[in-house]
């Protein structure tokens, strides 16, 4: 038996994939459910498994982009049908291409997806795991031994819940056993490269997450004719709604953020200045009638490497305040788990990025345009700072704002339309829940 690997579509808007990496090398023998392929998309990293125990046979090139369907490799039972397969890679990779939208390729293609869907995980020979996926990769980087843990799930099955407990169990252990650290002066470590006459710290490959990142936001650079608008808005008001949102947490079940409080008034104010919510293609201005909010998520990759993520909340201006707080906080907890999707990362019409959660200080940022939209928001710090009102100094929590836009496709008007409104409701919050 031969089971292909091919580019699978995992997203509505997706039509090529890029192989990263393949983990295993053309001719070992990998086991069912191993990881064999990494997959770069524009938004997502996707692992890609064997489907059957077997001799890997590799058709694609590591650093290629194919279009989704695309045979990109094989797992061959037995050495006659590696061989068969190495002798014409080509013809067959052909001959198999068009079995893309067969069963067999729709069931691949979600086989990977982060459900909850029971897997079995073999440990020797003497007994099989149950897990989910998604338990199975919070238990990878978390590095959880999950032979020793007991699954809560239905048959015993590890779930999410069970790893969450784990690392929770384990970070209490650690605090009470570990005793307290000791200061000293650590040394950091030297490399022997030196580049253009200074010593290099460390190299991280401008490749995966990031190379993707600067690409984009290059080509966003490099096309859009950016302006930014940058204000200050008095958040006395809107802070005492969200205190007593706050207040009420325990009743509501969850707790609502700055970033949903701006997700919903942009979504009133998107659907006031429609032009903002728009995009340039081709000869075309194309206004949305879906109003998909995107919003930043810093994804921390290492203690010198981070990415980010932009999960898209759709069709925010049909939704209540707390619709959108737990919809904003389920794709924020994925997308940092690395179990989103490549759809809750695409469609998105805006965007709004807040860099007030990595400092306190008074700051202004100029966002770079999410192509292919034509406006990002950025939303800052609270600062308390003096202002004149009514003609005496206050002391006023005070945040700063940016709006950058597309002048191609707007002109000053909307945008300074757009920020009168979001003052209007940051001023008079009560009024926007009307």
């Amino acid at each position: 038996m031969i089971k292909n690997l091919f580019i699978p579509k995992l997203g509505m808007t997706m039509e090529k994939g890029r192989i990263a990496q393949w983990t295993a090398n053309d001719g070992d023998q990998v086991q069912a459910e191993q990881v064999v392929l990494i997959l770069e998309t524009e938004k997502v990293a996707h692992e890609i498994a064997a489907p059957i125990s077997g001799i890997l046979a590799i058709l694609g090139k590591a650093g290629d982009e194919y279009p989704c369907g695309t045979v990109v490799g094989v797992v061959a039972e037995t050495a006659q049908e590696y061989e068969a397969v190495k002798k014409n890679p080509a013809a067959y990779a052909a001959s198999t291409e068009a079995g893309a939208s067969s069963d067999e390729a729709e069931a691949l293609e979600h086989r990977d997806l982060p459900v909850e869907i029971p897997i079995q995980v073999e440990i020797g020979a003497r007994e099989r795991i149950r897990i989910s996926p998604l338990a199975r990769k919070l238990a990878q980087m978390q590095e959880l031994d999950i032979s020793v843990l007991t699954g809560s799930g239905p048959e015993g099955r590890i779930v999410k819940r069970d790893i969450e407990q784990a690392v929770e169990a384990r970070e209490q252990k650690k605090a009470t056993s570990e005793p307290a650290p000791v200061s000293r002066a650590v040394s950091a470590p030297v490399s022997a490269e030196v580049c253009a006459g200074k010593r290099v710290r460390a190299v991280i490959p401008l490749t995966g997450m990031r190379k993707r990142i600067a690409d984009n936001l290059h080509k966003s650079t490099s096309t859009t004719s950016r302006v930014s608008a940058m204000v200050e808005f008095d958040m006395t008001e809107l802070v005492n709604l969200r205190s007593h949102y706050v207040s009420k947490a325990p009743i509501l079940g969850f707790k609502i953020t700055y970033t949903d409080l701006f997700i919903y008034m942009a979504a009133k104010a998107l659907k006031a200045v429609p032009i903002i919510n728009s995009s340039l293609v081709g000869d075309e201005i194309k206004l949305w009638e879906d109003i998909n909010i995107g919003f930043a998520v810093s994804v921390m990759k290492g203690a010198d490497e981070s990415g980010l993520l932009v999960p898209v909340i759709r069709n925010a201006d049909r939704m209540t305040l707390g619709q959108i707080s737990r919809a904003r906080k389920d794709l924020m907890d994925k997308a940092r788990a690395g179990t989103i999707s490549l759809d809750e990362l695409t469609g998105g019409t805006f965007t709004i990025t807040n860099t007030g959660t990595f400092t306190s200080l008074w700051h202004i940022q100029t966002p770079i345009i999410n192509l292919p939209e034509a406006a990002i928001l950025g939303t800052s710090s609270i600062v308390e700072r003096p202002v004149v009102i009514n003609g005496e100094i206050a002391i006023r929590p005070i945040m700063p704002m940016s709006f950058a836009f597309d002048h191609r496709v707007m002109d000053g008007a909307p945008p300074a339309q757009f920020m009168g409104l979001l003052q209007q409701m940051i001023e008079d919050p009560w009024m926007i829940l009307m």
